[in-house]
């Protein structure tokens, strides 16, 4: 099998975990390294690939099939369209952009050029995240009535010496939730109005430490997310999938899915239901899936894209889902700020 020569652009917290994919993945090569890190340097040399200080550089170089752009946001227009106007494939982290125009810009290259462009939402590319969908296509929850997601951690004093991470844009809503919102529509459906309260009350910064959202989907479900970074607690996907083996795995839930016939928690994978009447005076049941823990994510996130530029499938997170995400995002941080109800457009 030939594999595909992939190149690394910007190895911060996510291009590093990209490489490492990329190493235990039997469909591609790790091509380069494009960063002015040190870091960057002491990658290139423990891999033994070649190491470019720029995206222009890099497209001079041979055998480059595709690029994985890991940059901050504020460069993904830049960077991304650089190499789809070179009609080179893109798997681009999310957010897909830091605005919705630069956003469209994005899309439109990829179309013009007719080349491949993925969102890093890797979320999506969970076994577990595939058996909730399948749950939930199946009927086996009735209609889906309504819908909690929780993302309560605490973050360390190291984690704020990083300025970006107290500035805007810095806070939980843009660092944690942006993967909840995709993973929740991608469940449920569109979304048509959202509501949103943020407070920075503990740590004082001048991004918010916790929110609120309140969404209605045009399936008429409702959701409430519930997000902060400084409350000592054990349910946020983080801490009970065990994708990444950073975080210690509590065994609990983020996410609960209720429907007229059942209800549904994950990633703890538990099922209630009724066997006979449904009524709250009879006995609820379970059943747990056993098999919940999937910690190839990134590795099956690098495989699909490997699929994707053979032209063996379609992706599963495109740039219009990555649009999807930045306008539910941008009516998000419309409404903390007027109070009001955002339909999204």
């Amino acid at each position: 099998m030939i594999k595909i020569n992939i190149s690394i652009v910007g190895t911060g917290l996510m291009g590093l975990q990209h490489i490492k994919a990329i190493i235990k993945s039997p469909k591609v090569n790790l091509h380069s390294i494009v960063d002015v890190s040190k870091n960057a340097t002491n990658l290139s040399k423990k891999y033994k690939v070649p190491l470019y200080y720029s995206v222009s550089e890099l497209l001079k170089s041979k055998n480059l099939d595709a690029v994985i752009v890991a940059t901050p946001n504020q460069l993904h227009e830049t960077h991304t369209v650089s190499f789809l106007k070179k009609k080179i494939p893109v798997l681009l982290e999310k957010p897909i952009s830091d605005n919705i125009r630069s956003a469209k810009k994005i899309i439109d290259s990829a179309k013009k050029n007719k080349t491949p462009l993925l969102i890093g939402y890797h979320r999506r590319h969970n076994s577990i995240v595939s058996k909730v969908k399948n749950i939930i296509n199946s009927g086996k929850l009735g209609n889906i009535v309504s819908a909690n997601v929780l993302c309560w951690l605490y973050k360390h004093k190291e984690y704020y010496k990083e300025k970006w991470r107290i500035s805007k844009g810095g806070g939980p809503l843009g660092i944690n939730l942006v993967h909840d919102i995709d993973m929740i529509c991608y469940l449920l459906g569109p979304i048509q109005y959202v509501q949103a309260f943020t407070s920075n009350k503990t740590r004082k910064f001048k991004v918010e430490d916790t929110a609120t959202v309140s969404l209605v989907f045009k399936s008429g479900a409702l959701c409430t997310l519930n997000i902060s970074d400084s409350i000592v607690a054990p349910w946020s996907y983080e801490l009970t999938a065990g994708e990444n083996p950073a975080y210690p795995v509590t065994n609990q839930s983020a996410y609960m899915i209720g429907g007229t016939k059942g209800s549904l928690q994950f990633p703890n994978l538990k099922n209630w239901f009724y066997k006979k009447e449904r009524s709250w005076w009879n006995k609820i049941l379970v059943k747990e899936d056993k098999n919940k823990k999937d910690d190839n994510t990134l590795i099956n996130q690098i495989n699909h894209f490997a699929d994707v530029i053979a032209k063996k499938v379609k992706p599963k997170v495109n740039g219009n889902d990555g649009l999807v995400s930045l306008k539910i995002f941008a009516a998000i941080t419309k409404s903390s700020k007027t109070g009001k109800k955002i339909r999204i457009s």
